[in-house]
């Protein structure tokens, strides 16, 4: 299956006609909400993460607190924390289709959670959808860190590929099994 960059989009324009959500739009809230977050002064872009599991401990502990009880998202969140820490960790001479790739990957985390959202008509949707913005300044709390996440947007082509509605829907299709699955895995665990 190729790698396409607006599949994301597309499925919640698709399903939503009005509703898109554009990672640059945010960029000045982060900046905020970084001076807001940044209780670290931190030069350093890993972090600390004990247990080696590419999530760094702050961040892995804010997801397991905030999302404990909702299998779905907290899957969802700590997938999207290892992913952008890969970003953020990239050499600056990283191969453009490594960057690509890990950017679609996140693009797909987000978009997958929020159409969702969408599906299962969650209330309180908007403070649902800010939740991924507040998440995103909890991993780029350091100016360094949040610098790296921008430099590495700017890196990315801006060639934009057909979609066609077969991809759309895969995409839905492949979200709504990874729905499933991690209710199937809470489930399981819980007996």
């Amino acid at each position: 299956m190729k790698k396409i960059v607006l599949l994301p989009a597309l499925l919640v324009i698709s399903s939503f006609a009005s509703v898109q959500i554009s990672d640059a739009k945010w960029v000045n809230d982060y900046e905020v909400l970084v001076a807001l977050n940044g209780g670290t002064t931190s030069s350093d872009l890993k972090g600390l993460d004990l247990n080696k599991n590419g999530i760094r401990d702050d961040v892995e502990y804010y997801v397991m607190h905030k999302y404990g009880d909702k299998p779905f998202e907290k899957e969802i969140f700590l997938d999207a924390a290892k992913t952008l820490q890969k970003i953020i960790s990239l050499p600056p001479k990283a191969p453009q289709e490594e960057r690509v790739a890990l950017d679609n990957k996140l693009i797909n985390l987000y978009t997958c959670r929020d159409y969702m959202l969408y599906k299962l008509d969650v209330p309180n949707i908007t403070k649902k959808l800010r939740e991924k913005m507040i998440f995103k300044s909890k991993v780029l709390n350091t100016n360094l860190r949040l610098r790296t996440y921008i430099e590495h947007k700017e890196k990315l082509p801006l060639v934009e590929e057909d979609i066609d509605k077969m991809d759309v829907d895969e995409a839905r299709i492949d979200c709504e099994k990874r729905y499933q699955q991690s209710l199937n895995h809470d489930i399981a665990s819980s007996k």
